[in-house]
């Protein structure tokens, strides 16, 4: 997840970047680090094509809450961005091991007195690392002539 805090001309270097939970009352970050302890090491700082941006890795529950982003220079406040995180907890199905080549079809089931249809995502895990199923390319080998090109695994 990324957050967007500010467009700036200024080098990333020279801004001091501060993440605040309000809800807790609690100081989640802050860039350049200047504390000993780094307990959070799934937040990071990034500048890409001027914009300074908060990047959240490994959400979790907890992670719900109303946020402050502030970014300074020197000691001037250049922006605020206040904004509520929703941690929506998802429903992991019983995981799937097709033997290769083979087809297989995944379950995926809705509750029919509901009026809406819930987002359903289908990712590809290998290990700890996942992948959208609409992303996921097999792991190279070597290609002959003859092996005819799949269709995307999600459309197989």
């Amino acid at each position: 997840m990324s957050i967007s805090c500010l467009t700036t001309t200024h080098p990333l270097q020279s801004l001091t970047v501060k993440l605040h939970k309000t809800n807790q009352d609690k100081d989640i970050l802050m860039y350049p680090d200047i504390s000993p302890e780094s307990e959070h090491q799934r937040w990071s700082v990034r500048k890409d094509a001027g914009n300074v941006t908060l990047v959240l890795k490994d959400i979790r529950l907890s992670d719900d809450g109303l946020y402050d982003c502030q970014v300074y220079k020197d000691q001037d406040c250049l922006n605020v961005i206040r904004f509520n995180l929703k941690v929506k907890e998802c429903k992991i199905l019983d995981t799937v091991h097709p033997t290769p080549g083979s087809s297989v079809l995944l379950p995926c089931s809705e509750h029919p007195l509901q009026n809406r249809t819930e987002q359903v995502t289908w990712k590809v895990v290998n290990g700890r690392q996942s992948t959208d199923i609409s992303q996921y390319a097999p792991p190279n080998k070597p290609s002959s002539s003859t092996e005819k090109l799949l269709k995307p695994l999600y459309e197989r």
